[in-house]
């Protein structure tokens, strides 16, 4: 595996899965940091707060669906008024547990949505993740 990411967020409310996903990411070397939010409004005040403090952002966003409060579509919505110089800093993956095609098909057409994985994540799908991000 190439050098690890700086930072990654892990948004979803499954208290197991984060620390599976957590688990795997620090066991792989995928991240040195790894922050968790349990839904939507979480994880954008966390953006947020990064903007405004100038902090580092996250490399990479896991995006669960399915929330409480608000949900990962619900999510994307806001997330698409922050600032395209942000945007492009972020890569957004949806990691969910949804077996609806139509999530699937609705992540395909979102721009900011660079891929589609379902719940839980393996070395092998760090490793591809890895090879497209920018450098």
């Amino acid at each position: 595996m190439r050098k690890k990411l700086n930072r990654v967020l892990l948004v979803d409310d499954d208290d197991d899965a984060n620390h599976i996903q957590e688990r795997l990411i620090r066991k792989h070397g995928f991240a040195e940091n790894i922050d968790k939010v349990w839904n939507g409004i979480e994880a954008l005040e966390y953006l947020n707060n990064c903007i405004k403090c100038k902090q580092p952002l996250p490399e990479i966003i896991f995006l669960d669906l399915n929330m409480p409060k608000m949900d990962g579509w619900a999510f994307l919505d806001k997330y698409n008024q922050l600032s395209d110089e942000v945007k492009k800093k972020i890569e957004l993956i949806i990691l969910t547990s949804s077996i609806n095609p139509d999530d699937a098909e609705r992540a395909r057409r979102t721009p900011e949505v660079k891929g589609y994985k379902n719940k839980f994540l393996d070395k092998q799908q760090l490793e591809e993740i890895l090879k497209v991000m920018p450098t």
